[in-house]
Parts: C-alpha cells; structure tokens; sequence
C-alpha cells in the first residue's frame, strides 16, 4: 500500500527528480540530531532529522549539476528548532527547500517565514517529498517567491502560503536554467518592525519555557520574525531552549558518571553539606565482613528474592539488605534482578535505594542525583533530587523529591513541589507539612517526553525542566 502509494504519485508526475540513499546515509542524520540534544523536542528533532538528510542529498546534486564558482552557504541548523525548510545560497541566488513526509501532495506549503523574512526570503522554493523509510526522495515541483506572494494562497491560522499543485513548474531542468540564466526572482515585501532589547529579551524568555512543539505560532508573526532575523536573538532563543532541558536518558548511559553541571550523587551531595547524622548513616554502605548471623541473614534475604511469589515479601527483603548496607556482589546482582522483574512499583523503587545504599553510582538499571539548591528558596538549604529507573515495558520510572540539607533536619512548613507536563499542565502537587523530611512523587513517562519540576516557598521559585 505503502510502495504503491509513492508510485501513483511519482507516475503522475513524469518529471520528478527522484533520488534513493542509503540506510547508512538516514541512520547518519538521525544520529547527528537526535544524540547530540540539538533540539529541544521531538518535534523539532524530527524536523531537524528531516531538513539534514534533505538537505544532504539536494545539496551534493546542485554541485553536480551546476558550475559553481562559488561556495553553496547553508542556513543555520539552528533554525529546525523553529521552522521546517532550508536555504542554499549560491551567489545572489538562495533556493529553499521544504520537505514533507506527505504522500498524496495536492498542494505545496511554505512556513511564512521563508517568505516575509527579508532574511530569509529565496528566489526559487523546491517541494521535496523524503520517506525515510522507503529510503526516497523526489524533487516533484518548484516555484518562485514572485509567485508565491502573488498566487499564493495564505492561511493565518497555520501562517503558510499554499500553491496546489498544477499551479508549481514540475519541469526540474527549468529550474536548473532558470537559476543560472534569470535575474533573481523575489517580489518586493515589506521591513519588519523594529523592537526593543527589552522587547526581544522578554520575547526570549517566555519562548524559552518547555514545549513539545515549534514556538512560532505563540507571538505576533512580525514580532517573531524580527526576532528571528535578528541572529544573535535567534541564537540566544535557541541555546535558552536547550539549556532548560536536563536529558535523563544521558544519566543513564552515563558509564563515566559525568553529569550535568551541579547533579551529583547522594553520597557526594550529603557528605558535602551537614546534613542530619540520621539520614547519612541511612544512606552509607560498609565493605566491612558481616558476621556469621549476617551473612546466614543475607543469604535468606537473597533467597527470598529469587524464589518467593509474594511481591510484599521481596520489597521487605530488599529494604532489609539496603539496612544491611553491606557492599557485595551477589546483592547487587539480585537487586538489579529485583528491579527488571518486579512488576510492582514500590518493590522496584525499595530495591533501587537498597541498590544506590550498597553501591551509589550504579547505573545499570537506572540512577539518582541531587543538586544542591544552595540559598536560593526564601533563604532555605534545600536538595532537588531525581531519580529514573529502566522499565520492562520500555517506559522510565521516575522520582522527584525535596529534602532539607545541611542544618536543617526538616522541610519548611508549605514548601510546595509541583510536577507538570510538557504542555505546562500541572499533573501533581505535593506541600510539606511541619516535621515532614520530604516531599516526593513518582510517576513513569516514555523516552522522549518532558516535564518540569517547581519549587516553591512564600515569594520565592525555581525550577528545572527534563527530558526522558
């Protein structure tokens, strides 16, 4: 169905250009844009992913068909974060291409900021159709900016000028002369409005809060386009977007334990501030030989874990070797078997504290660290701590906790902690009350998904922004 689809439309269009790559070629792409935390969501990785490999292909075809005299300049990557397409400029000529994974392509769209943006505006617009599955690309029209802005049909809603698709030249090799023969091709649009610092910085800052989508659709198009023809704003926009984003998938396969700036483990964190006597004793493991009675204890522990059905029984055992705190082994084998096999929650989540207790920077199955939040809340020494463990179902466990540090043994009464969704939804609240230790939630999320993390105390605020 897939395969006939594409040759429906490539045979209905005699004079597409058509172009195969290789698995090597898509896998290379993906791995540049989705290892590197490049972009700040999966919609945006994935149009970064989509652009590159695009861009790729046309790029080494434009060399090959054209006499260049001079270098093809490309548009900054970092525009993918906001928008879907990319420019080639040769000379005074700049050619856009936008590509889209559609099948049945009636009409040909392009983002209006390829457009309004004296910037960014081209003389020669390119629809690409990439299906990366089917290792295919087709270069199945053309148009021009004049055309564009004249004929163009603009939709406000979704900010896009639309040509259906008898209305494009499909004739590829008229592209190829019109480029090397024709004066440029660009109606004439008018300047943006200027904005103030102020304007851009406050513009800046409210499109750096987390989302799951691109942010161009949340502020006047003529006051976002200034801010995006501006580079060094688009840039400052652009790295606040990724600098909010804590990758938790990173901590886990993280086998030099380097992680991002201030996150340390439990037994750094603590040992490094006073914190109460109780809660380090609770938490320090011991490679001193247990006695006889302890060792027969361990033992049965052990046993209890592998052969017993009862779920209750096995996250008893498991608190009880963390209590132990003794640093074997053959104990931290079974909690790691413990935590891939449980099926209850909080079975799993006693063996992983056992597990940090025994041995703290084990992340085999998973990991937790702590920044320390220094003085910052309404003049409190408080922790953030966060942990995330790998699930059978292919989802993230994940723990989010506050705990008093250095001298204070308890939570100020009405610290508040809430975790919301990507869309900046909250979806739990948690308020400490006099004498609480702690405040936590736990909850599992799929790869790929964010959410936020706020405290609160009075007046005073901080956040943190993750990515699973």
């Amino acid at each position: 169905m897939f395969e006939q689809s594409i040759v429906k439309f490539i045979n209905r269009n005699s004079q597409a250009l058509n172009f195969s790559f290789s698995e090597n070629d898509r896998e290379k792409a993906w791995l540049q844009v989705n290892n590197s935390h490049q972009y700040s969501n999966d919609a945006a990785c994935w149009n970064a992913f989509l652009n590159l490999l695009s861009q790729n292909i046309v790029s080494t075809w434009l060399k090959n068909e054209l006499d260049l005299s001079q270098p093809i300049i490309l548009s900054s990557p970092d525009i993918w974060e906001f928008v879907n397409g990319t420019s080639f400029s040769i000379g005074d000529k700049r050619i856009v291409i936008i590509p889209s994974e559609a099948i049945d392509n009636q009409e040909f769209s392009v983002p209006q900021e390829w457009v309004d943006i004296p910037k960014f505006v081209a003389d020669y617009y390119l629809a690409v159709q990439i299906i990366p599955d089917e290792l295919s690309l087709s270069i199945w029209g053309f148009t021009t900016h004049i055309e564009l802005k004249n004929q163009g049909e603009y939709d406000a809603i979704e900010r896009t000028y639309s040509l259906l698709s008898d209305d494009l030249i499909s004739d590829i090799n008229t592209f190829i002369v019109s480029l090397e023969l024709c004066p440029q091709q660009r109606e004439v649009i008018q300047t943006l409005p200027i904005i103030s610092t102020n304007e851009a910085e406050y513009f800046i800052r409210q499109l750096s809060k987390p989302s799951a989508y691109l942010p161009h659709l949340d502020i006047n198009f003529f006051k976002w386009g200034a801010l995006l023809e501006n580079d060094a704003w688009r840039q400052k926009l652009y790295k606040n977007r990724l600098i909010t984003l804590i990758p938790l998938s990173s901590w886990q396969k993280n086998i030099e334990n380097i992680f991002d700036a201030g996150w340390q483990t439990l037994e750094e964190l603590f040992a490094a501030s006073k914190v109460n006597l109780a809660f380090r004793m609770r938490n320090k493991s011991s490679n001193k030989q247990p006695d006889a009675n302890t060792l027969k204890q361990i033992k049965e522990l052990i046993e209890k874990i592998k052969n017993t059905a009862d779920e209750g029984e096995k996250q008893i055992a498991a608190e009880r070797l963390g209590k132990i705190g003794y640093q074997d082994q053959e104990i931290i084998d079974t909690l790691i078997y413990l935590i891939q096999t449980t099926k209850k929650e909080e079975t799993r989540w006693t063996a992983a504290e056992s597990l940090w207790i025994i041995d703290p920077k084990n992340s085999t199955v998973g990991v937790k660290r702590g920044i320390d939040l220094g003085m910052q809340l309404a003049g409190y020494p408080l922790a953030l701590i966060v942990g995330v463990l790998e699930k059978s179902d292919g989802k993230a466990a994940i723990l989010v906790q506050v705990n008093a540090i250095e001298k204070e043994k308890y939570l100020p009464s009405g610290c508040r902690m809430t975790v919301l969704d990507e869309t900046g939804k909250t979806f739990s609240e948690v308020i400490s009350r006099e004498a609480d230790r702690v405040i936590q939630k736990k909850f599992s999320g799929q790869q790929g998904e964010r959410f936020s993390v706020k405290i609160t105390l009075g007046d005073s605020c901080i956040g943190k922004d993750f990515i699973i």
